[in-house]
């Protein structure tokens, strides 16, 4: 019996998005089945240095055992793990520095999985506390 999904997810560890998070993949089912990886950051990890090993092979792992095609990577607004690493003036400094790390893993993935398409989604939480997300591709 196979056990395929058409993508791998990439998101923070946030509790306060995993609710919406999930109703978000199940009413976007163009997205299809996925695998998920979460870490603190989403793939700030990847720009560090220090999660990239992991989750490059996370991706090597979705797509041998699960055929999957895309890469989704999804960041936030007032992220802890971005706050923590560096001393943003305002939301949207955060956010262009979060934009910017998308940018550059997505490049970093597609060095190490040329066939994958990575596609990259901000979720804004209009609340602060996850209740209200609006999630928007890039």
């Amino acid at each position: 019996m196979s056990h395929n999904c058409k993508s791998i997810l990439i998101h923070c560890i946030d509790f306060r998005l995993i609710e919406k998070t999930r109703e978000w993949m199940k009413e976007n089912k163009y997205l299809g089945d996925c695998d998920v990886v979460s870490l603190a950051g989403a793939s700030k990890s990847i720009i560090d240095g220090d999660g990239k090993d992991i989750i490059l092979k996370q991706i090597g792992v979705c797509s041998k055992l699960h055929c999957g095609s895309n890469v989704i990577l999804l960041h936030h607004s007032d992220c802890g793990a971005y706050k923590n690493s560096y001393d943003f003036k305002s939301k949207e400094e955060e956010k262009g520095k979060q934009m910017e790390d998308m940018e550059n893993a997505a490049k970093i993935i597609k060095e190490a999985y040329p066939d994958m398409e990575v596609i990259k989604f901000w979720a804004e939480m209009k609340d602060g506390e996850g209740k209200e997300v609006e999630f928007i591709r890039i």
